[in-house]
């Protein structure tokens, strides 16, 4: 299975919950599932208000090109306006831990005056490097949420010239650049994207970000950076600066060892971020990145087609308009290695899943007075249909 096979795949789980009738997060309490999305919590009074598909005013005022300088260049660096600043981030992991790395980095930019670049999804964890790397925008809305953030969200094809998806070769400029790592004080090494930076070209050097930055500076272990201090500390036009700041983690693979640059701020993981005090604010319904970015993220039209003729064909359905179901993701495979200390008891028990969706059933039944039988159940890169 390829890159885009796999990942289609992930997003069609996604998608599901959007397609149901009811989110609603399945979960041992003891074995939090925190790596992913919940994005809308259902039936308990604190479900967020999604915003209706209803398009702002058509305008072209957030039209990429308009904050490049030209076309997408050998060298991004060259094509970088001078009198703009902008964000950039990596990552490391699952798609779901990409693409709150990816949002978090959004939120970063509109709360310190700099425009995004988001990069693609790229092959780790769990799919094959050769796959190739696959543009956010395909996946997700972009120009939405350009019009709905009513600010420029730009794409690293959008500023230089990227080798096609499933090309192994890197681009014809490797460019050296320095980065700053949120990686906490006893880890020794950053977050390294091999597969990502091969694909854009690019040989980063880290510094370590100051121990201020952390949502608890006390803990030398915990992973959660602050994104306000770090907007502080990154912010264009008067950042805040300490003495010895500025300490050197890493040269880069070809030894360059370069200062963190200020036109473009980058940063090697920001899956874990938070703007308040506690940490996987993602969890709950006041997140800030979910309420401001997050929930302006649709789907594009190709992926939603995908996905619904994928329904169909589990539900065995052929009319166009979906009958009520409920989606139930009982994740097996890396998560029998999470639970350390109670290891025979790590996963949830098929009854578990049957006892919740009964749950979910009978309080759908009472507060809008629909009957779901339907439930669509995914595990790993697998898709069935029971009736409970």
């Amino acid at each position: 299975m390829n890159f885009r096979s796999a990942l289609l795949s992930i997003c069609c789980f996604a998608f599901l919950m959007t397609l149901s009738m009811f989110y609603y997060a399945i979960s041992i309490p003891q074995n939090m599932d925190y790596s992913c999305v919940n994005i809308v919590r259902a039936l308990n009074g604190t479900t967020p208000q999604t915003p209706t598909r209803e398009r702002p005013p058509e305008t072209d005022v957030w039209e990429t090109s308009k904050y490049v300088r030209t076309v997408p260049q050998a060298r991004f660096q060259d094509n970088l306006r001078k009198d703009t600043f902008y964000l950039t981030s990596w990552t490391k992991a699952g798609f779901t831990n990409q693409f709150i790395g990816y949002v978090n980095m959004v939120y970063l930019g509109t709360v310190s005056d700099r425009i995004p670049i988001i990069p693609p999804f790229a092959p780790d964890d769990h799919i094959s490097s050769s796959a190739g790397p696959l543009p956010f925008g395909e996946i997700f809305d972009l120009d939405r949420l350009r019009r709905s953030l009513r600010k420029p969200v730009l794409e690293w094809s959008d500023v230089k010239s990227l080798p096609p998806r499933l090309s192994l070769d890197a681009p014809s400029s490797v460019e050296q650049f320095g980065c700053w790592s949120t990686r906490p004080p006893h880890e020794k090494e950053p977050f390294l994207a091999h597969n990502l930076l091969h694909h854009l070209g690019l040989d980063i050097s880290y510094t370590r970000l100051p121990e201020y930055i952390r949502q608890d500076p006390s803990l030398a272990a915990h992973s959660h950076i602050a994104l306000m201090p770090l907007a502080q500390k990154i912010y264009s036009l008067n950042p805040l600066t300490h003495s010895g700041d500025e300490i050197l983690m890493a040269p880069s693979p070809h030894g360059a060892k370069l200062s963190p640059n200020n036109h473009l701020a980058c940063f090697d993981f920001m899956y874990y971020a938070s703007v308040g005090t506690q940490p996987y604010e993602w969890q709950s319904s006041w997140s800030p990145v979910w309420r401001h970015i997050g929930r302006y993220l649709e789907f594009t039209e190709p992926i939603i087609d995908i996905v619904k003729g994928y329904v169909r064909r589990a539900l065995q359905v052929i009319t166009y308009e979906l009958p009520p179901f409920i989606t139930v993701h009982a994740r097996r495979g890396d998560f029998v290695h999470q639970c350390w200390d109670v290891p025979s008891q790590c996963l949830a028990p098929l009854s578990a899943y049957v006892r919740k969706v009964k749950e979910i059933q009978g309080a759908i039944f009472v507060k809008f007075g629909i009957k779901v039988t339907e439930v669509l159940i995914t595990s790993g890169l697998t898709m069935f249909v029971i009736e409970i």
